[in-house]
């Protein structure tokens, strides 16, 4: 089984770009490190500020969130069924490809 997994994110300017991520880090690690400079992360990926913000597809693959990115997640205008914040969410093994989109600015 491989340690990797195929990201394919979308910016808000609608740029794409492809890039592989580790399978146990977390997807805002996996972004930056990918050069998406879009997501500011101001509270430094403690889950306490939403700014990371994106939408995940297909969402089914990942693990549930927990309450506390979801009551988070309730304060976004632009929340949608397949939102998470990129800080909280851990790929797991199984995982062949994600689909991620930047979410607009709040």
């Amino acid at each position: 089984m491989t340690n990797t997994f195929r990201l394919h994110v979308t910016g808000r300017n609608g740029r794409t770009r492809e890039s592989d991520g580790q399978i146990g880090a977390s997807l805002l690690a996996i972004l930056r490190e990918a050069g998406v400079d879009e997501i500011s992360a101001i509270c430094g990926g403690n889950c306490a500020c939403a700014t990371c913000h994106v939408y995940i597809e297909p969402a089914s693959l990942l693990p549930k969130p927990r309450i506390e990115e979801t009551e988070m997640l309730d304060t976004l205008l632009h929340q949608s069924p397949i939102s998470r914040l990129a800080c909280q969410v851990v790929p797991t093994a199984g995982i062949g490809t994600l689909k991620v989109k930047v979410a607009p600015e709040e």
